[in-house]
């Protein structure tokens, strides 16, 4: 099945070479470049998924991410949970954990190899595609559900950010085993753990603990000093 693909960066060259290179490998290619004509492919040609780079300024990018995400203006009729590869100028650790807190289903610095972009592009779209619907995950009360990206308790929804579902989702995958800081780094946001200096788990993880134990959950997320952190609901 052939997917289409929205493109969008304000370098024309940027943008026409990588339509060329996808189109090539059998893609059906939309191109962009500025946010209005994003939020229109994005409403009326509905794309498989959009490689969202920079636009007027370094940070419209990540703000259309978190817009698309919330469904607020311009984005309103706009599928929220079309997949978003951020493909930033900004190679930082700092817009890296922007980008996937609002949102990005993957981040990419430039300039980035094509071949490592279409890996990229081909791994977000076989979490998403059809088919692939994995099932609700349930201990005790808590109901995480991967499709709809949804957590309950006792059957009410528990509103989370975004980061603090993927954290959530993680550790659910495999409830009491203690996952290390550095794992939960490189596979929740996507950092080498040996490249940066960051309380950044555990300032998610003590917010979910709160979030969870004001819902009737208490002591799920319990924190290994000196480890990591483990699910125990």
């Amino acid at each position: 099945m052939s997917h289409t693909l929205l493109i969008a960066d304000r370098d024309r060259d940027l943008v026409a070479e990588l339509a060329n290179e996808f189109a090539a490998d059998g893609y059906t290619t939309l191109t962009a470049k500025a946010a209005s004509a994003v939020v229109m492919q994005l409403q009326h040609s509905r794309p498989d998924l959009v490689v969202l780079g920079d636009l007027a300024n370094p940070n419209e990018g990540t703000e259309l991410v978190r817009w698309a995400r919330a469904a607020r203006e311009p984005f309103t009729t706009a599928d929220p949970t079309t997949p978003l590869v951020r493909l930033s100028g900004d190679g930082g650790q700092l817009a890296l954990l922007r980008a996937f807190d609002a949102g990005a289903d993957d981040f990419l610095a430039k300039p980035a190899s094509y071949l490592e972009l279409r890996a990229r592009v081909r791994a977000v779209l076989s979490r998403s595609g059809p088919g692939r619907r994995p099932p609700t995950v349930r201990v005790g009360e808590l109901e995480v559900d991967p499709t709809e990206h949804r957590v309950r308790v006792a059957g009410e929804d528990l509103q989370l950010s975004r980061l603090e579902y993927r954290l959530l989702a993680h550790l659910v995958g495999d409830p009491t085993r203690v996952y290390t800081k550095a794992e939960l780094l490189a596979e929740v946001w996507k950092i080498d753990a040996n490249a940066v200096r960051t309380r950044t788990v555990d300032a998610h993880a003590c917010r979910l603990r709160r979030k969870l134990a004001a819902a009737g959950v208490d002591d799920a997320i319990v924190n290994h000093h000196g480890v990591g952190y483990a699910l125990t609901a």
